[in-house]
């Protein structure tokens, strides 16, 4: 029973429902209840333990001592003494999302017997009252009675309100029931909350640096959002496997996987704290100031220098965010951190306990514990030229599996730019002597800014430490900038600053400064700055020849990648043998997991037979290749209203068109439209050419000498201003008569599946096909590079059109920043569904929706936002297909080797399949390498179903992958992905040619963002929509 306001008093003897004893509970209600009085046999007090997913101190049998108090919401710290026999004690506090209460926590449960004082429970209040039992009943929190007194009552309640409830139980004892007593007075008023009191600053101790213990209790500086929510009852979770796995009779192989099984003492426990940082408000000099990450990374440094974290910083791991894992318990409480001149307030909070020997139970805070325990050992450098240096190593994760933890260990080679001054990459990019007169071009500085943009520097004219994050470039030059002198309030020149603050003189004062802050202006020359040591140089930025240097230092065979793995394993400062590893008391097994799989049959493909009919092909390589030289098409369209433009014309390999046009006339079989002087120009005079004869171009023909960042402008006109389909490709290559009879077929194969032709088809698609149309979605997301602060994330969803999930149709859209969650992706959906059902008659009664590019954590997005999505806007009118979601993972580590030597180059067979020992054993997961691996070593695909209404079996879902990665539509072998979700990613990565395609046709947006003070230039026009694709190819395959 709740109750608004006040108090009141009710007297009765009671005994009951297994609890005895009287005691203090906290109030109950909205506004602070009451608490009612009731005496039972014996004496006690009880009551008021905490109840939160935050609470500490609480288990299934609840003994002993915890820390936390009363409260009961998301960030309510509970007590001792909680479970269905749970007695103890526990001190502590607790508040709900207003209101507070403190005390000693008691038992709390049927039988739970305690003692102390309740703490506050409800929205804004705290109030005290006495009653029986340390039971928690239906309505209550606090004192309940204990059972029924002989007037046949079960409550005592007085005007003022408050109440004493229990449910109706055998007892005794005189004036229970429900009549009503006088008041006892009314309930305490509510505590006030804590507030949040700036903490006054003292003299600095040094000039370089001190700590000072301020409290050895955190109190909130800034309230923060809770760290776990509890979600919603009705959300969907990832399932769990359904059977054992596949069948294990059929095509076994022995493997070994690259996994090392992590050893760990039972007695050893990880602490679990969360450090906060903060500038000091109260210090004149940091405030206002926005805290960087090299402020918090240079105050958790001093921190540790500490008397009193110095013994302690060996055993202590950093996630890099707010989480600290160690070995051994640290002091908590509030320190005032100075170094140099800034001050900082530093929290040490405990959070929890991780006993290892408990893993079981916590799987993902023992992983999110050990996982940050440095295990990345870095290893050879090779200098790749133009200020990239590869570093050759090994990628290390944990993952929980069937067998226990494990540590995943991999060869890695990563590029990363070498240290030093900025001024050296300015020079690789213009190309020219640097003086003092040189100024960039407008695409330079578009170049350079790209470059630059997210790359971490240091500054050389002054003695510091401080490390900066370039923003972008100033629009004006150096000599240009002006700024406000705060002595004496007149304009001085940038550059003027630096000679008379530092002595030094600008030289190429012509070219832009570095802007080196997000929340302020400041520039500083580039000459003056310097790169980092060990920062990751964009993939996506490296030149062409430095791209294909790394490739091939990556690409490395089965043996030697296996080889190197074992060197890292077995190194004296390898995984698990460094200072804080041995701490923690871990070590690692130095064998290679091994496990038993399956190699999965290929599926029967459907081929175009000479006199046109269709026949089946089996495939009997172990290669699981095939070609058309005594086969066709499945489904060849003609090509008859084509152009040819010629951007290859004025340079050193020009087209050979008549020999190109006889190859590629006999591949495709079209009617030869010859116009293609007139169609060299411009693209819209192609389209114009076609439809002056009545016809619509079906394809344009557009040979380049290299691969010109024209392209993606080229691709960007036609296919969503012009509706053109185009067929790029390189005039170099194709005059080639070595390998050209191959290129061209590959060409053709391309075309086709353009135009609306299908290559090759599946026998049997679907597991148990009962003839229902079914519909196969892909859906991917493409980020911009990690240096990229500002370019939009594109997403693209492609659906098949036809029965034999071969013809394609897609939608891209451009969504915010980084953003995984693909945004209207129903209403996308909803629109390809009615395309289906324009084609078909008839709508979809099967989806399967495949997604990539999400990681574990991000299932239940995937689920409950995504899905659910789907779900509101495609399932109306009565509509209602079945559903199975499955996602596709390649970004990972694990490699799969032969135990004994296979055909080949050692790689697994293409089928292979593993679905026991190394899987996840809580999720519906499993590995397949379905290509033929030809260089390297072969990275399968990790699949995951995280819902299934068609109720697939492990062989049922493995075959229906397996043989979708037999039509992807370029080529004649079986991909390393299903082809749902390589076809996304193609669409994706179109998306973004787009938007770069933009960004060169509208330069201007980029340098809007860092101008000089020295002039208050109208702000940018805004940037044009992303957009949409014409109509005339959005449902046809443009992006093969």
């Amino acid at each position: 029973m709740e109750h608004e306001q006040g108090g009141g008093r009710g007297r009765g003897k009671a005994r009951g429902g297994g609890g005895r004893g009287g005691g203090r509970g906290g109030g109950y209600g909205p506004q602070g209840g009451g608490g009612g009085y009731g005496r039972g046999e014996g004496q006690g007090r009880g009551g008021g333990g905490g109840y939160a997913p935050r609470g500490r101190g609480y288990g299934p049998q609840g003994g002993g001592e915890g820390r936390g108090g009363g409260g009961y919401g998301y960030q309510g710290r509970g007590g001792g003494g909680y479970g269905s026999q749970g007695g103890g004690e526990g001190r502590g506090r607790g508040y709900g999302p207003q209101g507070r209460g403190e005390g000693r926590g008691g038992g709390y449960g049927a039988h739970g017997r305690g003692e102390g004082r309740g703490g506050g429970y409800g929205a804004q209040g705290r109030g005290e009252g006495l009653g029986a039992g340390g039971g928690h009943g239906p309505q209550g929190s606090g004192g309940h009675d204990g059972g029924r007194g002989t007037g046949g009552g079960g409550r005592g309640y007085g005007p003022g309100g408050g109440s004493a409830w229990a449910q109706p139980g055998r007892g005794r004892g005189g004036g229970g029931g429900g009549g009503a007593v006088p008041a006892w007075g009314p309930a305490p008023a509510p505590a006030p909350a804590p507030e949040a009191r700036r903490i006054k600053a003292e003299e600095a101790g040094s000039s370089s640096g001190s700590v000072e213990r301020i409290s050895d209790k955190v109190a909130k500086i800034e309230p923060s959002a809770p760290q776990v929510v509890v979600s919603p009852n009705g959300t969907r979770v990832p399932m769990q496997r359904p059977d054992r796995g596949g069948s294990s009779f059929r095509n076994q192989v022995q493997l070994l996987v690259n996994y090392f099984i992590v050893n760990y003492q039972n007695v050893s426990t990880i602490f679990h704290y969360d450090i906060d940082i903060k500038f000091d408000q109260s210090s004149s000099e940091s405030s206002g100031k926005e805290l960087s990450n090299a402020d918090f990374h240079s105050a958790k440094a001093e921190l540790f220098k500490d008397d009193s974290f110095r013994n302690l910083s060996s055993a202590v791991a950093y996630d890099g965010k707010r989480n600290l894992f160690t070995c051994t318990e640290l002091p908590e409480g509030l320190f005032r951190v100075r170094v140099r001149s800034r001050t900082y307030i530093v929290s040490v909070e405990f959070k929890k306990r991780l006993p290892l020997n408990q893993h079981p139970q916590l799987p993902r805070e023992v992983l999110q514990g050990l996982d940050v325990v440095g295990f990345y050992s870095r290893d050879r450098i090779t200098n790749l030229g133009q200020d990239v240096v590869a570093m050759k190593g090994t990628k290390q994760t944990l993952k929980h599996t069937q067998q226990g933890l494990v540590l995943c260990v991999d060869h890695s080679v990563m590029p990363f730019r070498k240290a030093g001054p900025v001024l050296d990459v300015v020079r690789q990019f213009i190309r020219r002597n640097l003086d003092y007169r040189t100024n960039l071009t407008d695409s330079e500085w578009d170049n350079l800014s790209s470059e630059l943009k997210g790359q971490r520097v240091t500054v050389n004219h002054r003695m510091t430490n401080q490390k900066y994050t370039i923003r972008g470039l100033t629009k004006d030059p150096a000599r240009m900038i002006t700024f406000e002198d705060s002595e004496s309030g007149q304009q001085k020149r940038l550059v003027d600053y630096f000679a008379q603050q530092y002595g030094k003189v600008t030289e190429y004062e012509m070219l832009p400064c570095l802007d080196l802050s997000k929340t302020k202006k400041n520039y500083v020359p580039i000459e003056l700055c310097d790169f980092l040591e060990g920062q990751r140089y964009p993939k996506a930025n490296l030149p062409r020849n430095i791209d294909t240097s790394l490739k091939r230092m990556a690409l490395i065979g089965v043996d030697e990648r296996k080889a190197e793995i074992m060197m890292s394993v077995g190194a004296t400062h390898g995984p698990c043998r460094g200072e804080i590893a041995e701490k923690f008391g871990v070590s690692l097994d130095v064998k290679m997991t091994e496990v038993t799989g399956r190699i999965l049959p290929p599926p029967v493909l459907k081929l175009g037979g000479p006199k046109g009919q269709t026949c089946k092909f089996n495939i009997n390589q172990p290669t699981c290749q095939w070609n058309l030289m005594r086969n066709k098409l499945v489904e060849g369209k003609a090509l008859n209203y084509w152009g040819i433009i010629d951007f290859s014309t004025d340079s050193r390999q020009p087209l050979h068109r008549e020999m190109f046009l006889n190859y590629i006339v006999g591949k495709c079989q079209m009617a030869v439209l010859w116009d293609a002087d007139e169609l060299y120009r411009v693209l819209n005079e192609a389209k114009q050419s076609a439809e002056e004869k009545k016809q619509k171009l079906q394809l344009l023909f557009c040979p380049m000498f290299e691969q010109h960042p024209g392209y993606k402008t080229l691709k960007l006109i036609c296919e969503t201003k012009l509706g053109i389909q185009t067929q790029c490709f390189l005039s170099n290559v194709a005059n080639n008569p070595r390998g050209q009879d191959q290129y061209m077929s590959n060409l053709a194969l391309k075309i086709n599946s353009k135009i609306g032709g299908s290559n090759v088809q599946l026998f049997d698609l679907l597991p148990r096909d009962t003839g229902a149309p079914f519909m196969l979605i892909g859906a991917d997301v493409n980020h911009p590079s990690p240096g990229n602060l500002e370019s939009p994330s594109i997403a693209a969803v492609v659906a098949s059109m036809d029965k034999g999930a071969t013809k394609y149709a897609s939608r891209i859209r451009a969504q915010p920043h980084r953003c995984e969650v693909i945004k209207h992706l129903g209403e996308i959906c909803q629109e390809l569904i009615s395309v289906f059902e324009n084609k078909n008659k008839v709508k979809p009664h099967k989806i399967i929706y495949f997604r990539d590019g999400v990681s574990d954590g991000q299932f239940d997005m995937v689920l409950n936002e995504e899905l659910a999505d789907m779900e509101k806007r495609i399932k109306v009118n009565g509509y209602s297909p079945t559903i199975t979601v499955i996602v596709a993972k390649k970004r990972h580590h694990t490699r799969l080797f032969p135990k004994d030597k296979q055909a080949g180059k050692g790689n697994v067979l293409p089928g292979t399949v593993v679905d026991t020992k190394v899987v996840d054993p809580s999720a519906y997961d499993f590995y397949l390498c379905s290509h033929n691996g030809l260089i390297g070593t072969s990275r399968p695909t990790h699949y995951y179903s995280l819902m299934d209404e068609h109720n697939y079996s492990s062989d049922d879902l493995q075959k229906l992958i397996y043989n979708l990665c037999f039509v992807f539509a370029r080529c004649t072998k079986p991909v390393s992905l299903a082809t749902p979700v390589y076809y996304a990613d193609l669409a994706a990565y179109r998306g973004r040619l787009y938007y770069e395609g933009m960004t060169m046709a509208f330069p201007t947006q980029e340098r809007g963002s860092s101008s000089s003070s020295s002039s208050s230039a109208a702000a940018p026009a805004p940037a044009p929509e992303f957009p949409r694709l014409h109509e005339d190819i959005q449902n046809n395959m443009f992006f093969i």
